[in-house]
């Protein structure tokens, strides 16, 4: 007579199955809590590979996560690259790659003839770490401690701990991004106070003189400056520069740059334009800038109201306008030299004239040149020029404010925002007549 398991028998052993799978499971949502819980994605890896480990029964393993284009394994048990890049599975791939690149998850079972692999491969496990939105990478586990194969109910098992694992990546990355973003800010609110600190007012008054200043940043920071310094009541130094970049880098160089004019105009009273950016070209090339990308183009004038004489200095900057009162002559003041920042020990120039009641000076930045509209044409050096000679009717304040309306206009339905800072700067010499 044969005998057969009882009915009883066949629950019992069902219920235990139940019970085990359950208990399992428990274990994987603990686990899966535990990974959540971390920020690090080292960290989170490496918790992860010894969970997987442990919740399968494997023996050797690794995970990998993609990076500029390829699997960089970031966590090996027992094994390494070349171990897992010569188990070549299905396209021409290696077991890692197909499981990634498919988001597809590999079961190889003894049964599933696993020699082909190597003597060393009986059976082996490859999951995609995966949350909705991406494919973070791969967990490769090779052969069972016992002996046996890997089952559905491994895989099972190791896609919930994997789920937990790409949820926590994704959570880590966008922590990181977030810390990253919140220092740019940071540094970005800095900079900004740094530069609005040395930025003059705009309201600021001089004797002699109406004066009218715009200045916009591309971004929240940028490499336009101006500055207005009083030496002596009567006479003051008018400076206009472009750092040729933008950001914190431009606005660095510029704090950089208007710190060193300053300290040589407090050191030398006397010196002039062109003396003076000599000898700060100098020093910004002993260790300021660094970079060969880098340098700045500056616009330098020196006004004696008392004397009735300016003296200028171009280097390498857009050519300022000046109406010439008295003789009804509008120049472009580029007398000067190259830009500073790069070459060391270079001679530069200068001119000087007289001025009059009447004249007006009006420097800018490319942001006012390169201005776009919306077949990509540029505002261009003869429309400011137009706007400059139909500008006479007005204040200084004023007349930039027009002008910055009148760009506006013009890039109408361009579509894209400044890519360049906006500065410009007007001054007007004052007769009996405008006080």
């Amino acid at each position: 007579m044969t005998n057969t398991p009882s009915i009883d028998q066949h629950v019992f052993e069902l219920e235990d199955k139940l019970e085990k799978t359950r208990l399992k499971l428990l274990d994987v949502a603990t686990m899966g809590s535990i990974v959540s819980s971390i920020q690090e994605i080292d960290a989170i890896l490496s918790a992860v590979m010894g969970m997987a480990m442990n919740t399968v029964g494997g023996e050797v393993g690794l995970i990998q996560l993609h990076q500029d284009g390829e699997l960089v394994t970031k966590i090996n048990w027992g094994i390494d690259d070349s171990t897992v890049k010569n188990i070549i599975y299905r396209d021409n791939l290696d077991i890692a790659a197909y499981c990634y690149r498919n988001e597809e998850a590999v079961l190889v079972e003894k049964s599933d003839d696993s020699h082909a692999y190597g003597d060393n491969i009986q059976t082996l496990l490859a999951l995609p770490i995966k949350s909705r939105s991406h494919c973070h990478g791969t967990i490769v586990i090779i052969n069972k401690s016992n002996g046996q194969s890997f089952t559905q109910e491994d895989k099972m098992s190791l896609e919930m701990l994997m789920n937990f694992a790409a949820v926590s990546i994704d959570n880590s990355i966008l922590l990181k991004e977030s810390l990253e973003k919140q220092k740019m800010e940071q540094e970005l609110a800095l900079a900004r106070q740094i530069q609005e600190a040395i930025l003059p007012d705009h309201r600021i008054q001089l004797p002699g003189v109406d004066i009218g200043t715009m200045y916009i940043p591309a971004r929240e920071v940028g490499g336009d400056f101006f500055d207005i310094i009083d030496i002596n009541g009567d006479d003051f130094l008018v400076v206009v520069g472009d750092v040729s970049n933008k950001g914190v880098p431009a606005a660095l160089v510029m704090t950089a740059t208007s710190a060193i004019i300053k300290s040589l105009l407090k050191d030398q009273p006397d010196i002039s334009p062109a003396r003076l950016i000599g000898a700060l070209n100098d020093i910004l090339c002993d260790g300021i800038i660094r970079s060969h990308d880098m340098f700045v183009t500056l616009f330098m004038a020196r006004l004696h109201i008392r004397d009735g004489l300016l003296r200028y200095c171009n280097a390498g900057h857009l050519p300022p306008l000046y109406w010439d009162a008295a003789s009804g002559k509008l120049m472009e003041l580029k007398t000067g030299g190259t830009f500073v920042g790069q070459f060391r020990r270079i001679d530069f120039r200068q001119e000087e004239f007289p001025i009059h009641p009447g004249d007006r000076l009006f420097a800018f930045t490319d942001g006012l040149t390169e201005a776009q509209d919306a077949d990509d044409n540029l505002f261009g050096s003869e429309r400011v020029k137009e706007v400059f000679l139909a500008g006479h009717d007005t204040t200084a304040a004023r007349f930039c404010a027009n002008v910055k309306e009148g760009v506006n206009r013009f890039a109408e339905g361009a579509g894209t925002e400044s890519v360049d800072d906006f500065t410009l700067f007007e001054m007007r010499i004052k007769g009996e007549s405008h006080e």
